[in-house]
């Protein structure tokens, strides 16, 4: 009798050990995500588009999604001296840019390296819609 209650106490004790440590690990490996708003609302200087928040700070591994909210395409484009009259900052992630993002669509990057990556919307320009990553 006495065995019959040792044998579902110790596989409920392991069962609830292996949850908490299975809680942990996916935690542990799942990289942070961030979001960047694109709007047509309530943008700074009274453009009439943004990307909201246009500065983020984020560690390694971070995966950032423009999510497109605005009724217009944008595009997340690395800036050069050429094409926005700023460099591109420090970092070296070279595959740094979005295909043109649809309402409604998003993009996502993740950052492997550290730095700063300047970019812009093509299609509005660099006075109307940057945004700068920081990735320490």
């Amino acid at each position: 009798m006495r065995r019959s209650l040792v044998v579902p106490l110790v596989a409920t004790a392991f069962l609830g050990v292996m949850a908490i440590g299975g809680v942990t690990v996916a935690s542990a490996t799942t990289p942070p995500t961030k979001t960047v708003t694109i709007t047509g609302t309530a943008c700074p200087k009274q453009t009439e588009y943004c990307y909201k928040s246009a500065a983020l700070v984020v560690p390694r591994s971070t995966k950032v999604v423009w999510k497109n909210a605005s009724q217009a395409p944008h595009t997340v484009t690395r800036c050069t001296v050429t094409l926005c009259g700023v460099k591109a900052g420090t970092g070296k992630d070279p595959a740094f840019h979005s295909p043109t993002i649809n309402p409604g669509k998003t993009y996502s990057f993740t950052f492997k390296h550290p730095g700063t990556y300047v970019y812009f919307c093509q299609f509005h320009g660099y006075p109307v819609m940057h945004g700068t990553i920081t990735v320490k």
